[in-house]
């Protein structure tokens, strides 16, 4: 019963600790951390055990269980967490209830200071429920992100694809290769390549595929050398820009908004509901299945995701890709998010305060336009990927609606651990 629950103050449980400057660290592979993330990887650490990192300043509710060697600048406090007292991934997922910026003591820059932290009340069941709880708690975590790493795998694969015959153009040179034919000297390199990676047996021809391609490369003026009988284009060849926008007039009464705050590497975190009064008015893109969007504030940001499921709409900060033809839809997202194509639209951004490009950029962007085919025949191969990625993102949301469901109930002792258990099982 929560009423036989311990109280006890943070300050009780933990030893709060200050994080130090990262500049004059070499790089390595050991996370550097502040309030808004990983900074970047280093090659020492500042502690090596179970922590929960709380933001000193910025981003306050941002806080973070960790469990391997990390570093932290010092806008992130570290802690040493009594591990006899409290279970770490308990007290880490009770403080994910907390409203730490209610504690904010700062004025320009929210803030928070080890005193205020150590006078936070904390109530504890005993060890053993912590743990139970934890475990519930943190089993749809890890598989939250286990379907989050298998995607990253999924897209790699599928971006590896795209590369390698659309930008390598690799069936041609393999095809070229084995017919004698001459390697324009811009692409000598890449077919030495080529040719060690099939004399190992590193890489492997398919000749189904390899029948769509032509065997000789031909000239351009704007992209170089290409396949032959390719022809040179724009993605606006190929899809329409923003095809639809709700006005004051024609906007439902209620929308599931999508913010470029929320769109980060391939996936939508999250969806707002708004009624039309309470909408930004930046809600105005209209999206449908098969879309792809792309950030166009601060494009470096990454704020780009293939759209699965019809009834959103997007913020005018995207620039909306529809295909024209179903066929084009994997060529448009793998194209348009290769991280070539993102460090383009980032170096060319304008202004000081929102560096930003328009819309018509991503779609004037020229590329190569193969056959029709082969165009059917990639997207027959990449959407089996992009399918994948989309039923993980939705199984993902089921997960985190039971788990942020659960979270306050179990904190609270409102629902007991085996119920909590059965509701657990029902979605795995």
């Amino acid at each position: 019963m929560v009423s036989n629950w311990a109280s006890v103050t943070l300050g009780d449980l933990v030893e709060i600790k200050y994080g130090k400057d990262h500049k004059k660290l070499d790089d390595g592979v050991i996370p550097c951390m502040g309030s808004g993330g990983i900074m970047r990887y280093v090659d020492r650490s500042l502690y090596d055990q179970e922590s929960i990192l709380i933001p000193r300043k910025g981003s306050l509710n941002n806080i973070y269980y960790v469990d391997e060697p990390f570093w932290t600048v010092d806008t992130l406090f570290w802690t040493k967490i009594n591990s006899e007292a409290v279970d770490p991934k308990f007290l880490f997922y009770q403080l994910k209830l907390v409203d730490f910026v209610s504690m904010n003591v700062g004025s320009a820059v929210p803030s928070l200071t080890v005193p205020v932290l150590n006078d936070l009340s904390i109530k504890l069941p005993p060890l053993a429920e912590q743990k139970a709880i934890a475990y519930i708690l943190g089993t749809l975590d890890d598989k939250i992100e286990i379907n989050r790493q298998i995607n990253e795998t999924l897209e790699a694969m599928a971006q590896a694809v795209f590369k390698s015959w659309f930008v390598d153009f690799d069936p041609v040179i393999d095809k070229a290769l084995r017919a004698g034919k001459a390697i324009p000297e811009p692409l000598k390199e890449r077919a030495e390549l080529r040719q060690a990676q099939l004399d190992s047996g590193k890489a492997k021809t398919n000749s189904e595929i390899n029948d769509l391609f032509p065997s000789e490369f031909e000239f351009t003026e704007e992209l170089g050398w290409i396949p032959r009988g390719w022809n040179v284009g724009q993605f606006s060849n190929l899809a329409k820009l923003n095809p639809e926008s709700w006005s004051k007039k024609n906007i439902p009464n209620e929308i599931l908004y999508v913010d470029l705050g929320n769109t980060n590497n391939g996936k939508i975190d999250s969806v707002t509901p708004y009624s039309s009064v309470d909408a930004p008015s930046r809600a105005k893109r209209v999206l449908a299945v098969d879309d792809t969007i792309i950030g166009t504030v601060r494009p470096g940001n990454r704020s780009f995701a293939y759209i699965h499921n019809d009834g959103l709409t997007g913020s005018t900060g995207f620039a909306v890709m529809r295909p024209l033809e179903t066929r084009n839809r994997s060529y448009i997202y793998f194209g348009l998010t290769q991280d070539k194509v993102i460090d383009y639209f980032s170096s060319i951004a304008s202004g000081s305060a929102y560096p930003a490009i328009n819309s018509s950029v991503v779609a004037d962007l020229e590329c190569v336009i193969p056959p029709a085919t082969l165009l059917e025949s990639f997207d027959t191969k990449a959407y089996a990927f992009i399918n994948k990625v989309g039923m993980n993102n939705n199984y993902n949301e089921t997960l985190t609606k039971l788990r942020d469901t659960l979270l306050p109930k179990l904190m609270s002792g409102e629902l007991r651990i085996k119920d909590a258990e059965t509701l657990v099982k029902e979605v795995l």
